[in-house]
């Protein structure tokens, strides 16, 4: 039991740790990390403290900024792999000269991008990921020098990165950022990410104070674009962990409660082992054995429990973290840093013998301590009857089973909240039927649709290839599928509005659309009229608004008719007029919904665009059919993340999912250990207690006294551990709540349901033992007695 016990706890934090370990410690393989930051324009008025950086803004952060080494930038980069048969994705970026310099990594295989690489004249290169090297190239160590057709163009492969190189998340390819002229004069367009490495003698605060007065001069010389704009600097693993750093954070604290839980039970289960050897250690210390020795003696062997729990508990975390692996989706591997290296090595290895031998000392210190010292009189004088138990001995049994509940109840809460966030969050009201939806991706090629008339004639003909297949109800492509991460803002100004201030941000998530999106997705009309074939590129411009951006905009007015200009002041972008507003489409963890304009695709294409497919059955079902009806419009246009709309949304809150199953694993474990430790102590507390009943029957006590008086014993220590456990899980879900804002909130039906839980659960367990006190036979007790 002891084993086992120590297994549960120690097998939990190893998989915890291992979590950690990939995700948070180690997530890139970079030399001084410590070194390396990211860098981000900030708006503190608007509360927006991560935005892209300007090329020009990058270019004055390069030349002025003293406080680093090198300074690079980087830029998604859609491209489609093609030839040979093949059609197929491939996640790129394009990277300025200093990037794999900043990040300190070299090519496993021929070189990096250099500066030779850029400017006009230079033959297109692109490095390799490992994977893609792996996957698409045979792993050949030939391919350096080959040609590869990426987006209709040939790119001549330098260098093949190493295994465990994994910066940007997901990315399979790098090729030249190379900027024009007047790109590193733009102040207007986000879209870098910028990294940079810190010189040795300077701290991020130090570089941060650097940079912010760079940003302060930048806005006095540029106001129109960036006034009121700060910049900020924090640690690239910092920076890129946050979203991960809070769940994993949560699952840590309660991974360590179910270590000191099992530590409280095997604890219990030593001190009753000692307690049965007390005459045995009280005629040792009488020949003379000293208090270390004994306490030593009982040491060691909570050490040899607590190394076998280690080695079982590595085989738990071994299975935890297939588990985990088989659990998360691919996307989200795929996407999230740390995930594709998430195993057990030789860190955590040594973190588990770490683990192992503590619990060693917390589960066997007490019992050895208390056990140590035993009043040889007493003992010796009562060894004919077995003994007793001191009352010192009482109080620490009941303090053991005290802890175990109170702490048991903490991580029921913990995992009641949040299962229940995690639902809400899934099952939330989100303006559109998710259901029935399939969904996928598409970048055209640059190379073959330069124009927007073939961008347009692409769109048209792969809807209705799609609306002619049998099963589909309607079809629709969309800038971005709700959901997927990637929504796309542009700035806006509107008609009767002031202009925006200085360095103000006025911005709307863009989406073009066929005629039928909002039928497809099921999103209610408003008022007015949806977009429709009518909006076609010849006709008056138009656009439709969500809900929450006609309230914005035109509050308490009729926003139809009215005009509305988007991109920057200086474009001098045509009035488009507003025709319809629908219901406010937004993800699982907008707190309000985002303001959204719709525009018509045939009006306003998009290169890279997502289809949404409604089908009558399952839509995984026509995943086959539906690639097979675009890559026979072009062999060269491959779909891509291929899911369903409720795996889009399900992947988009899969972090809260995985957290949800581990603190119900660890609630699980927790109930089991305390059911386990509270019969241990009622079992042997009968067994103790056996000639006292045996006198009680013998005098006329009835069975139903006798039971009160075990169980009443129990249930006072269950009350005493429910009230400590309730005051704990209401100051822990405070934190919860402050930490993950929208995901955990107080519900005191969870509170109640659970505590009524483990009441029962603890009453239970007392209950078997104190039937078998009512069985116990006067004469056989006092006879054996």
């Amino acid at each position: 039991m002891a084993v086992l016990a120590l297994a549960l706890g120690i097998g939990g934090n190893t998989v915890i740790f291992s979590s950690v370990e990939a995700v948070l410690l180690r997530p890139f393989a970079l030399q001084d990390s410590n070194r390396t930051v990211a860098m981000w324009e900030t708006v503190p008025q608007q509360n927006q403290q991560s935005i892209s950086a300007t090329p020009a803004n990058f270019r004055d952060w390069r030349e002025q900024c003293k406080a680093f080494d090198m300074l690079a930038a980087s830029h998604g980069w859609d491209v489609n792999l093609t030839g040979q048969d093949v059609a197929e994705r491939v996640e790129g970026y394009q990277v300025t000269a200093d990037f794999f310099p900043v990040l300190g990594i070299a090519a496993e295989l021929g070189r990096t991008i250099a500066a030779n690489n850029f400017g006009p004249g230079h033959a297109s290169v692109v490095v390799l990921s490992h994977g893609f090297w792996e996957r698409h190239l045979g792993a050949d160590r030939g391919v350096i020098g080959k040609n590869l057709l990426l987006n209709g163009q040939k790119f001549t492969v330098i260098g093949i990165m190493p295994s465990d190189f994994d910066f940007p998340v997901g990315a399979e390819a790098w090729a030249p950022l190379d900027f024009t002229v007047a790109g590193q004069a733009d102040r207007t367009n986000h879209y870098l990410q910028v990294i940079g490495r810190l010189k040795r003698s300077v701290s991020i605060s130090q570089a941060q104070a650097d940079l912010a007065a760079i940003a302060a001069r930048l806005g006095r010389e540029y106001p129109q674009t960036n006034a009121r704009h700060g910049a900020r600097v924090v640690g690239l693993v910092e920076d890129l962990t946050f979203g991960s750093r809070q769940f994993v954070g949560v699952l840590m604290g309660a991974a360590a409660f179910v270590l000191l839980l099992a530590c409280a039970n095997v604890a219990n289960l030593q001190l009753a082992r000692a307690t049965g050897r007390q005459k045995e250690i009280a005629v040792r210390i009488a020949l003379g054995a000293g208090r270390w020795q004994i306490a030593r003696q009982l040491l060691v062997e909570s050490f040899l429990v607590a190394v076998l729990g280690g080695l079982v508990g590595l085989e738990f975390a071994a299975w935890g973290i297939a588990l985990t692996r088989r659990a998360v989706p691919p996307f989200i591997i795929q996407h999230v840093p740390g995930l594709k290296h998430l195993a057990l090595d030789s860190t955590v290895l040594v973190f588990t013998l770490g683990v192992a031998l503590l619990t060693g000392v917390l589960a066997g210190l007490a019992p050895a301590l208390h056990v140590s010292r035993p009043d040889l009189s007493d003992v010796l004088k009562e060894g004919a009857r077995g003994g007793s138990i001191s009352p010192s001995r009482r109080r620490l049994r009941a303090l053991l089973v005290i802890s175990e509940i109170a702490l048991a109840l903490v991580l029921l809460v913990g995992a009641g909240l949040m299962v229940k966030g995690f639902r809400n969050l899934a099952n939330r009201e989100m303006g559109f039927d998710r259901r029935h939806v399939l969904t996928f991706r598409v970048v055209l090629a640059e190379s073959k649709y330069s124009d927007r008339d073939r961008i347009r004639g692409f769109y048209d003909q792969a809807v209705q290839k799609l609306q002619s297949l049998p099963g589909v109800e309607s079809a629709a492509a969309v800038s971005s599928v709700p959901g997927s991460w990637s929504w796309t803002r542009t700035e806006y100004s509107a008609e009767g509005q002031p202009p925006p201030a200085p360095g103000e941000l006025r911005s709307t998530v863009e989406q073009s659309v066929t005629p039928d999106f909002h039928r497809t997705l099921r999103v209610p009309l408003v008022e007015g009229r949806l977009l429709g074939a009518v909006d076609g590129p010849t006709a008056p411009l138009v656009v439709v608004l969500s809900q929450n951006m006609a309230r914005r905009i035109w509050p308490d007015q009729d926003p139809i008719g009215k005009r509305i200009r988007f991109g920057r002041a200086e474009d001098d972008e045509p009035w488009r007029t507003v025709v319809g507003v629908v219901g406010d489409i937004k993800s699982p963890w907008d707190t309000e919904p985002p303001l959204v304009t719709y525009f018509p695709l045939a009006q306003l294409p998009h290169a890279s665009s997502s289809f949404v497919v409604r089908t009558s059955g399952d839509p995984l079902g026509l995943a086959a059919a539906a690639r097979a009806q675009l890559l026979s419009l072009d062999p060269n246009q491959p779909p891509y993340e291929t899911r369903t709309q409720e795996q889009v949304i399900s992947d988009d809150v899969s972090g809260v999912e995985m957290a949800a199953r581990f603190m119900t694993a660890f609630g699980a474990i927790a109930l089991v250990l305390a059911a386990a430790g509270i019969f241990a102590v009622m079992a042997y507390s009968v067994i103790q207690r056996t000639h006292e009943i045996g006198v009680r029957i013998a005098l006329g006590a009835q069975k139903r006294a006798v039971l009160r008086l075990v169980v009443g014993y129990a249930i006072k220590l269950a009350v005493v551990g429910l009230t400590i456990g309730l005051s704990i899980a209401l100051l822990m879900t405070r934190f919860l709540t402050s930490f993950l804002f929208g995901v955990v909130r107080v519900d005191a039906l969870t509170f109640t349901a659970l505590t009524l839980l483990l009441a029962l659960i603890a009453a239970l367990a007392a209950y078997i033992p104190a039937c078998w006190a009512t069985r116990v036979d006067p004469l056989v007790a006092l006879r054996c007695e």
